[in-house]
């Protein structure tokens, strides 16, 4: 994301969840899938039968973990081949490059152009993201844009959403709003080890920015489906995007109804002491590691 490099803490966010997980699939090989509602390994086609009933999936993923994308593309493929009608909403590129999404998934762009378009939205190299993007044009799934301007972001995360501009809140989701509660606070100092000793203004700021990017993208998610009440949508993003705690939650709070199923990969080879729960995630699917 252009304007805030949040890659380095999502990484350090997404391990220190893993370490309190690993015990629920001490038994998994490289694609082995744990449903947390009952902590059971299941084969991968049940999981993909039972996250296809939900609205909305949820992928996370750390950006620069090839495993993690491979996964990606799995259930996608392995949804698509089911039949299954959907769009792919995107924490790469903003919702006012949704032009240029249609344009390349619609077979109106060249490869070598759109890769300049994601290289302007997104920070992380293209071969990673690659296969996605050219199985998404080639089955002509619809890709939506999520993100916010990272200047946004990035200025709230410094000094907090009440600095911001009328012309500057112009660039978010109408309706927008950034209601700050305990239980998101603590989701934040979880998530994010730096700030946990950081107390007062700066702390809640940081939260604010984390809720204003989670919001943005559950609100853009929700347009496209109200527009195609027929469809559903798997969201790619950042893994402490993806917890239930954060896009999820934001779904259900302006949707309530909404499914919702949440998939994180994990990398095999970690240890912790204690499991994830179904509060946490629907399912954790063990990738080949870093």
């Amino acid at each position: 994301m252009k304007g805030i490099d949040m890659k380095p803490f999502h990484r350090i966010a997404l391990f220190l969840f893993i370490l309190t997980a690993m015990p629920v699939w001490v038994g998994c090989q490289d694609g082995g899938v744990v449903r947390l509602k009952d902590q059971t390994q299941i084969p991968f086609d049940r999981m993909v039968a039972e996250v296809s009933k939900s609205r909305v999936i949820v992928i996370g993923e750390t950006h620069d973990n090839q495993a993690d994308h491979d996964l990606q593309l799995k259930v996608i493929r392995t949804l698509r081949e089911g039949g299954q009608s959907f769009a792919v909403g995107l924490e790469m590129f903003r919702a006012e490059n949704q032009e240029l999404l249609d344009k390349w998934w619609r077979w109106g762009m060249s490869t070598e152009q759109f890769e300049a378009v994601y290289r302007e939205n997104w920070g992380v190299p293209w071969p990673l993201y690659r296969d996605i993007f050219l199985y998404s044009r080639q089955k002509r799934i619809p890709l939506v844009g999520l993100n916010v301007p990272g200047e946004i972001v990035s200025k709230v995360a410094r000094e907090g959403y009440g600095s911001l501009t009328e012309a500057e809140r112009k660039k978010l989701p109408p309706g927008i709003t950034c209601t700050l509660d305990e239980a998101y606070r603590s989701f934040i100092r979880k998530s994010f080890t730096e700030h946990t000793q950081s107390s007062g203004r700066s702390f809640d700021h940081f939260c604010e920015a984390q809720m204003i990017w989670d919001t943005a993208m559950a609100i853009h998610a929700l347009e496209y489906l109200d527009k195609h009440p027929d469809s559903r949508m798997v969201i790619l993003a950042g893994a402490v995007h993806a917890w239930k705690h954060a896009i999820p939650r934001r779904l259900a709070t302006m949707r309530p109804g909404i499914t919702v199923s949440v998939i994180l990969p994990v990398p095999a080879g970690k240890a912790g002491q204690e499991k994830l729960t179904a509060e946490d995630a629907d399912y954790v699917v063990v990738t080949g590691g870093w």
